[in-house]
């Protein structure tokens, strides 16, 4: 099961907030509390994809995908926030409507008693989710989490629109605070993308990440050891570090073979679910600065 498990946990509340959430919106009329249940369907979606990246995730590297699968999780984020930004879309367009064709809102103390149960319940799985994305490194539990957590602050939200709609002439908070809503929502999905997209771009390791790496590398230079092209890139939960490692001439196989060991072990031990990949050259090769940048034209 692995983390699909999360997953699965994450749909099945997703089909009880669509429940509890449409009962609300039924028991209050409120729009901002219907917007409110469309994302629980969004987050339905969401789940149901993040179950299925995280299945292909999990198989092993084979012919056609050496590197293994774990990009599949960003199909899934990216999936997830295209969803967010739609339901968002509908969210505010229901609210405009809604503002220029005013109807009564009930402030129901069950309608509201069940959006701010809901938010509870959607609080604790986020945490709950947030706490194993960064256990196991995983963007797909990681959006997930950010989805339920965006959800939270949006009931709250909306719940004190309906109470104050409903309590003071101010009927328009209502559906001003369902567009307000859409507009976090897009916010949110629209990260979700730029994020996605960026990690199927193999997007490098973030800035305080590389500075980790290059203490690392730094416990092994000397005037005899140097580094270049140092690459790094994010798939998924897995990262991959590939450097050149120049070394006088005159080194046995062996001697260079045993720095490369102690070097891949060290970045290892400093960034779990990492595949290292060294490439040792002479130092007194003019040749060996020539192959710095990512394409290479061969001077002869």
């Amino acid at each position: 099961m692995g983390l699909r498990k999360y997953a699965w946990i994450s749909l099945a509340v997703a089909f009880l907030m669509i429940a509890a959430k449409t009962a609300a919106y039924r028991l209050t009329g409120s729009v901002s509390l219907l917007s409110d249940a469309i994302e629980s369907i969004v987050n339905a979606l969401g789940a149901s994809a993040a179950i299925w990246a995280l299945s292909l995730s999990a198989r092993p590297p084979d012919d056609e995908h050496a590197y293994g699968h774990d990009k599949a999780e960003y199909f899934s984020s990216g999936f997830e926030g295209a969803l967010i930004v739609m339901a968002a879309v509908g969210i505010i367009y229901t609210s405009v409507v809604r503002l220029f064709n005013p109807e009564p809102v009930t402030a129901s103390f069950v309608g509201i008693g069940l959006a701010l149960g809901t938010s509870a319940i959607n609080y604790i799985l986020a945490q709950w989710l947030k706490k194993a994305a960064l256990t196991h490194n995983s963007i797909a539990l990681e959006a997930d989490s950010h989805h339920l957590m965006s959800d939270v602050v949006s009931s709250i939200v909306v719940c004190i629109g309906v109470i104050v709609a409903t309590n003071t002439p101010w009927w328009w908070i209502d559906p001003v605070m369902g567009m307000l809503v859409g507009l976090n929502i897009i916010r949110m999905g629209w990260d979700l993308v730029r994020r996605s997209m960026n990690g199927l771009l193999d997007a490098s390791f973030a800035e305080a990440e590389l500075q980790a790496l290059h203490n690392v590398l730094k416990q092994f230079e000397s005037d005899e050891v140097m580094f270049h092209a140092i690459r790094t890139r994010i798939s998924g939960a897995r990262k991959f570090v590939s450097m050149h490692v120049l070394v006088p001439g005159n080194w046995s196989v062996a001697h260079g073979h045993e720095l490369l060991e102690k070097i891949e072990i060290a970045v290892h031990l400093a960034f779990t679910n990492t595949n290292v990949i060294t490439h040792i050259e002479p130092n007194d090769d003019p040749l060996s600065f020539e192959d710095i940048q990512l394409h290479r034209t061969p001077s002869h």
